[in-house]
């Protein structure tokens, strides 16, 4: 890459992202200055701008859909101002709603026995030659079967931490377990074992702050707090982008780089310059 290509593909902090900071900050403001008790404004919005009178079936929707931000901001540190590789930049968000639901202990134990199975599973189901959605299907129906499984051995077992794997979105598991095999398909067994583990430390993280006691409460009253998010995610994308401990990160295996062909003349009058 030339020096002027390399010095352009630098994030840089422009009008772009000047009038994005004047479009996300200005409202957030006035709304937070409006909430401020003892103007009339701040009982109008208590009740017009918030959602903690949401029925309690939607409001634990509702918590997620608020929350999914800031899991892309903890995300967005851990890539690209850390520099750690994970698997995507929303498997780890997903991860963190799985691992609510199960407990991050049971979660991360049932996670890897799924990723294993698939593993193991995925030469076999290669080898029927299906197409890919054939595949994926059954991959599914594998991760499927693997739950129930699951279920079935809390009863056997009568351990009752167990039954909550039935509440393991399938389509989670899917997603990591194909990403992965992916992964150590095309950069080698380390390199997908390495980045299926930090997008599993990722997960949990986002799991531990979604846990603080209150924040899921200030989340519903103060929905405008999405634009600060927003626009710290493209404050820590644009300014903050260190990679500080990319050396850590599991190199790609050398045999899974594909290697460029040489390149031949276009043209008939290119090949025979270059003959003798």
């Amino acid at each position: 890459m030339s020096a002027p290509k390399a010095e352009g593909a630098r994030a840089r902090w422009g009008r772009e992202h000047w009038a994005l900071t004047l479009l996300m900050l200005i409202p957030a403001a006035a709304i937070a200055l409006a909430r401020w008790r003892g103007l009339p404004s701040a009982n109008f919005l208590a009740h017009q701008l918030s959602l903690a009178a949401t029925p309690g079936p939607l409001q634990h929707t509702v918590k997620d859909i608020l929350f999914v931000p800031i899991g892309a901001l903890i995300v967005v540190i851990f890539r690209l101002s850390l520099g750690i590789r994970v698997l995507g930049p929303f498997r780890s968000i997903l991860l963190a709603f799985a691992f609510l639901t199960t407990g991050v202990t049971v979660g991360i134990v049932f996670l890897t026995l799924t990723i294993l199975i698939l593993l193991l599973a995925r030469p076999a189901i290669q080898a029927l030659r299906l197409p890919y959605f054939g595949r994926v299907s059954v991959m599914i129906s594998a991760v499927a079967v693997v739950m129930t499984l699951g279920t079935l051995s809390a009863g056997w077992l009568g351990t009752a931490s167990l039954r909550s794997v039935a509440h393991f979105p399938i389509v989670v598991l899917v997603l990591v377990g194909e990403k992965v095999a992916h992964t150590i398909k095309r950069e080698g067994l380390r390199s997908g074992i390495s980045r299926a583990m930090s997008t599993a430390l990722v997960g949990v993280v986002v799991t531990a702050i979604a846990s603080l006691p209150g924040l899921d409460r200030i989340l519903l009253t103060h929905p405008e707090l999405l634009l600060v998010e927003i626009w710290l995610i493209v404050v820590v994308s644009t300014l903050c982008s260190w990679r500080l401990l990319a050396s850590p990160n599991a190199a790609p295996d050398d045999r899974s780089i594909p290697q460029r062909a040489p390149s031949r003349p276009s043209t008939p009058e290119l090949a025979g310059a270059s003959r003798p």
